[in-house]
């Protein structure tokens, strides 16, 4: 079967590449450039049900296995990504393995869904609005995991998104959001280690994480500091103590500049 199904996307990838070169022949000929979109239509279609199929028997594999191999399983994606991006179907990969997702979490599932969430997120093609769907639902699974690693990157990608929509209330949301579960790591470190639920990366460092906060606390005191410039002060101490403890000098310079905008204000 596996060969038959080989030879077959072998097939169409040699119609693919033929029809192209045809029409670099016949780019003039209006008939022939219709009857191309046609034929590459169909062969789409062929290849998409194709596609659709395999990833129909690998889907019921895993949810009715019992016991779950997250080498294959990270492998398998991958294999399949491969194959819907040489198809030009990326996003119906992305909506694929976003509803492999949500069927995993229905069965009690509790690694997997979080591989497929982490890998929709990498995926640069996807609309906002489409990456905004996902990152909540990935945001929303984190949080069932009680995994403050992983909710603290869909915060940062969900952040990401809004910023590029100009999207200020929200933008500062997620950041207000950051600096509180940046808190949660550095405050219990160990916790946040056991609990992060990965296939391949290892956390950082608690160093990393507590130079993160400091970062964002600037952040979100560059945004308010006109509105609230008590509490803009307060995020900004906060970030000055951990950078002079690091001893980034230039970011404690940073940091005092801004402290000294606020006195100007109050001034």
């Amino acid at each position: 079967m596996f060969c038959i199904t080989a030879c077959f996307r072998k097939t169409l990838g040699f119609l693919r590449i033929l029809l192209q070169k045809l029409t670099k022949w016949w780019n003039n000929d209006k008939y022939f450039i219709f009857s191309f979109l046609y034929i590459m239509a169909k062969i789409n279609k062929i290849e998409l049900n194709a596609l659709n199929s395999d990833f129909c028997r690998f889907r019921s594999r895993i949810t009715q296995s019992r016991k779950q191999d997250s080498t294959y399983f990270v492998s398998q994606i991958s294999h399949f990504e491969k194959r819907y991006k040489r198809a030009g179907l990326q996003n119906n990969f992305a909506r694929e393995i976003f509803a492999l997702a949500g069927i995993l979490r229905g069965i009690g599932v509790i690694d997997l869904p979080g591989i497929l969430y982490s890998n929709l997120m990498k995926m640069s093609f996807l609309n906002n609005q489409v990456k905004e769907k996902y990152a909540l639902q990935g945001l929303e699974y984190a949080r069932e995991q009680g995994d403050s690693i992983h909710i603290l990157a869909r915060l940062v990608d969900l952040e990401k998104i809004y910023k590029k929509n100009k999207d200020t209330h929200n933008c500062v949301n997620m950041l207000f959001q950051e600096e509180k579960i940046l808190e949660s790591i550095c405050k219990d470190y160990r916790s946040a280690k056991e609990n992060y639920k990965t296939y391949s990366r290892k956390s950082s460092s608690l160093q990393k994480y507590e130079m993160e906060l400091a970062k964002t606390r600037v952040d979100i005191a560059k945004v308010i500091i006109k509105n609230n410039p008590k509490l803009s002060k307060i995020l900004l101490e906060r970030a000055r103590k951990t950078f002079k403890k690091a001893e980034r000098e230039k970011e404690v310079e940073f940091v005092d500049m801004m402290l000294s905008e606020i006195k100007t204000v109050k001034d």
